[in-house]
């Protein structure tokens, strides 16, 4: 079985607790944007538009809602995911070839995530890269401290 490093794997944790948060405010966000209209004095900054103003603001507002839906519902399927994977990789309950690709996917999944999330995509592309390059962690410490 693999043994993951201490340094890949509080990188790890930390990379699923961020974007376990990214999904969530994702989520929220999507019902915030549903709920919009119950905010007290939106309804009168409405009246200022024109119609034609206020169809375009719908149909934008519309497509925002539903982006931000499938982007958070998207985050938090790959979020289980991650969660299942990489709490596998941590409790040494893998094999070290498929530890290997467990740590290829999230060194890929760290890249694309640098396009939307930046600090988890930062935190497992060194986690992923650390633990594909076999790095062991070389800590010294000095008797006595």
């Amino acid at each position: 079985m693999h043994k993951m490093e201490r340094t890949p794997k509080i990188i790890t944790i930390i990379g699923l607790v961020f974007e376990g948060i990214s999904g969530f405010v994702l989520l929220m966000t999507g019902l915030f944007f549903q709920n919009i209209e119950k905010i007290p004095g939106y309804t009168e900054s409405l009246t200022e538009m024109s119609p034609d103003e206020l169809e375009l603001y719908e149909f934008i507002m519309g497509i925002a809602q539903n982006v931000v839906y499938i982007m958070g519902i998207v985050i938090i399927v790959l979020f289980v995911i991650n969660l299942y994977l990489f709490t596998r990789l941590m409790r040494e309950k893998l094999t070290n070839e498929v530890a290997h690709k467990v740590y290829l996917y999230q060194a890929i999944w760290g890249g694309i995530n640098l396009l939307f999330n930046q600090i988890t995509g930062i935190l497992y592309l060194i986690s992923g890269v650390q633990g594909f390059n076999n790095q062991k962690d070389n800590v010294k410490t000095r008797d006595g401290i």
